[in-house]
């Protein structure tokens, strides 16, 4: 466990203590468990750090409202003291991550945004937020279909549901849409590998993650056809593979 802005945290980590970090952070009420197959792919290479976000599976609520500074102190503490990390941030997550990146561009060696919510530059502005919210929302819901599954198989392992915390993320997204957005305009991206994966290919979706890779020096954007918004699921192979491409001297086998 570790205590941060008053939750306390669940964090397992794989993988050799001397290799380089990758963090994977889970999406709307998303579990550890959604990462296994990824991390069995990256843990024999690189130290996989995996966690329960505040409020879901083995860690506690924080008294502190969802927002992306919240979890920003989040990724700080679960990544402790080091080496820069790969920052692997699933749906919802994708915005967590970037905030980070942004607050925090010494600490980050790569970004990879899995299918992330739609959050396009000028998203957080008052003439398009209605537009982005309606779309982004659409994609959340089914995500939550998702994390009600997998509550109900954590239910079957003796472990509690988390709906409460979804609620919450969902009612303050178009609160964290903006204050990702302002930093945005505040805080450049750091000069590092940076991938946006699609799970299928709708034009609308394909479009907004196209403009978010191009927030960034080093921005790709990669389809994922077969994939579903699970895609961590789906198509493991596809997510560690951008992983690795961030980490160049695990791939080579140096």
């Amino acid at each position: 466990m570790v205590h941060v802005l008053g939750s306390d945290v669940h964090v397992v980590t794989d993988g050799p203590a001397d290799a380089p970090p990758v963090v994977l952070t889970c999406g709307l009420a998303g579990a550890i468990a959604d990462w296994d197959a990824v991390t069995e792919l990256l843990s024999p290479r690189a130290r996989v750090l995996r966690f329960d976000r505040p409020g879901t599976g083995a860690s506690t609520p924080s008294p502190q409202p969802p927002s992306a500074r919240r979890e920003v102190a989040v990724l700080d503490a679960v990544l402790g003291a080091g080496e820069p990390a790969v920052v692997v941030g699933h749906s919802l997550a994708g915005l967590h991550v970037e905030a980070f990146a942004r607050l925090r561009p010494e600490r980050v060696r790569g970004v990879v945004l899995v299918d992330p919510s739609l959050a396009p530059p000028g998203a957080g502005r008052p003439f398009d937020a209605g537009a982005v919210l309606a779309t982004a929302l659409v994609r959340l819901g089914a995500a939550l279909v998702a994390a009600r599954c997998a509550s109900a198989l954590l239910a079957v392992l003796g472990r509690p549901p988390v709906p409460a915390a979804a609620v919450a993320e969902l009612a303050g997204y178009a609160d964290l849409v903006a204050e990702v957005d302002a930093l945005r305009r505040a805080h450049p991206l750091p000069d590092v590998p940076w991938w946006v994966l699609t799970a299928g290919a709708r034009r609308s979706v394909v479009a907004v993650h196209e403009s978010m890779a191009g927030l960034a020096p080093r921005g790709v954007h990669r389809l994922v056809p077969e994939a579903s918004h699970m895609m961590q699921l789906d198509d493991p192979a596809a997510v560690a593979d951008a992983v690795l491409r961030c980490l160049p001297e695990l791939r080579t086998g140096r």
